[in-house]
């Protein structure tokens, strides 16, 4: 009988550290480990933007123990992330060195924009969020992530510079007890809630999530005096009996929070700043209630290994949320969804059927996915150049679902779908791995392809079967119901875009015309 995967998870956040040992098979999941650590890396990087030695050595230590419980209990697969306090640190690949080094385990530093996508996979676990409009918030100690989802699918992500940490080390001890404090936090807030609301306000918001150590802490607190009642599979509270819970801890010192209240040392400072992130989001938000899944980053990274492990299909799962990504940013910015849409189905049935000759795998097939649905994104600056305002745009943009270093490589493919081929003159291209360039290099040559049979915006090709022959590339396209176009302009576009196809992959092209 085989043995369950095991999976260890670090989640390294500005305020703690948390690992996660568990189990899975088809049945389900068990957690056999869960740790703790209240280790601040935020408190010195968001004073000295570094990470004293202190601080590193009690990580890796931290680190050097969970890799011995990893060994014991016969762990196959560990990931470790860390968010907003080792983004900012200047000397962060020294401690990314040290623990490599001390427990062969490689941190990896994700971005605001990743970490709310594993918040939105984390509280899928707990809520329905299939109906209607969500927003999920989670306050850690070095920032806030947003992310709106759109009837299961997220639409947007969102990084602010919020924490709770964050927000006691800028404001210091100024008004630290009472609600002085509480009047400086709500303007600290008030000069990013225009942004926030502008967000909100694409439409209506049927539920409003929190996520996070001190909303849990405080939801505690709520449950132990009012109780609490089930919705959507999490905890639900109002809003203003979250207000009114967060105004009178702000009311009590450091020390009565803990003494009359029962608060961790490393809880009770931060609760009052979290607090009001939560309550004034929710008023934005217009919501009534708040509802508490009791689940983490870290949950969101466990569903994700473990779906990539079990499921055959979860990089479709993937796509779908970054294509949703994709088009919400098309919508931005007023984008041709027609033709991008066109240009998408194209592009996928020109990938899948020369895999023969380009030999890339899933993951490239979804950054050429993205890049066919944004390739024309720059047009909302200026027709002449767009590419060029494409790129810019896309690396500019949060994209749910992508690395930074793949939403420039989709940057690079929206730039090169015109005009002047991939070259080691242009600086973004030249900067990236020999690998990186050759996987652009095929890419581009596709998506040109695929623009090129679309090339009026009209829609006339449905679909095209690709015929690879010893000698050439023959393509058939297949045109739209009651269409008889001669497809010149087509033809003429495939002779001209088809040059660097010919130039990777040896094969000539040939384009079969109705």
């Amino acid at each position: 009988m085989a043995q369950p995967a095991r999976f260890g998870i670090v989640d390294m956040g500005s305020n703690a550290i948390r690992m996660m040992i568990a189990e899975a098979n088809q049945s389900g999941m068990a957690v056999l480990e869960n740790h703790r650590l209240a280790l601040r890396l935020g408190h010195d990087v968001f004073h000295s933007g570094q990470v004293p030695e202190a601080t590193i050595a009690a990580a890796v230590d931290a680190f050097r123990r969970f890799r011995v419980s990893c060994d014991r209990l016969a762990v196959q697969h560990v990931r470790a992330i860390a968010t907003a306090a080792m983004r900012e640190a200047r000397n962060r690949e020294l401690l990314v060195d040290r623990v490599r080094a001390a427990a062969g385990i490689e941190i990896e530093v994700v971005s605001g924009t990743q970490e709310a996508y594993l918040l939105a996979l984390a509280v899928q676990t707990r809520a329905d969020l299939r109906e209607g409009r969500s927003v999920l918030v989670d306050v850690g100690g070095g920032s806030v992530q947003i992310a709106l989802v759109e009837r299961g699918q997220v639409i947007a992500a969102d990084s602010y510079r919020l924490g709770a940490l964050r927000m006691l080390e800028v404001l210091g001890d100024a008004g630290a007890s009472g609600e002085s404090f509480v009047d400086l936090l709500l303007k600290h807030l008030h000069s990013l809630e225009k942004r926030i609301a502008d967000r909100f306000d694409q439409g209506r918001i049927d539920r409003c999530v929190a996520v996070g150590g001190n909303i849990e802490s405080l939801a505690d607190l709520l449950q132990a005096r009012n109780g609490a009642r089930a919705a959507d599979g999490a905890e639900s509270y109002p809003v203003t009996e979250l207000r009114d819970e967060v105004l009178g801890l702000a009311a009590l010192s450091y020390s009565e929070r803990m003494q009359q209240r029962g608060l961790k040392s490393d809880r009770a400072d931060t609760i009052v700043p979290a607090g009001v992130v939560y309550f004034r989001l929710a008023e934005l938000a217009a919501v009534p209630t708040v509802l508490v899944p009791r689940v983490g980053i870290k949950d969101g990274l466990l569903k994700e290994l473990i779906d990539g492990h079990l499921h055959s299909f979860a990089a479709e799962e993937h796509v779908d949320v970054l294509l949703s990504s994709c088009r919400a940013l098309g919508r931005k910015y007023h984008f041709e969804s027609e033709h991008a849409e066109a240009v998408l189905l194209l592009a996928r049935q020109l990938f899948d059927q020369t895999r023969e000759l380009h030999g890339l795998g899933e993951r490239a097939r979804v950054l050429l996915e993205a890049a066919a649905l944004l390739h024309d994104l720059g047009v909302a600056v200026n027709n002449d150049g767009h590419h060029k305002h494409s790129q810019y745009l896309i690396q500019a943009s949060d994209l749910v679902g992508l690395s930074d270093e793949e939403r420039q490589i989709v940057a690079l493919l929206a730039r090169y779908h015109r005009k002047s081929s991939p070259s080691r003159e242009h600086e973004e291209f030249a900067a990236l791995r020999r690998r990186e360039r050759s996987l652009v290099e095929r890419l581009t040559a596709i998506l040109r392809l695929a623009d090129a049979l679309d090339r009026q915006h009209a829609g006339l090709v449905r679909s095209v079967v690709v015929k690879i022959r010893e000698d050439q590339v023959e393509l058939q396209p297949i045109l739209a119901a009651g269409q008889l176009s001669r497809l010149t302009l087509e033809r003429k576009a495939v002779e001209e875009k088809g040059l660097l196809f010919a130039q990777l992959f040896g094969k000539p092209l040939r384009l079969f015309t109705p």
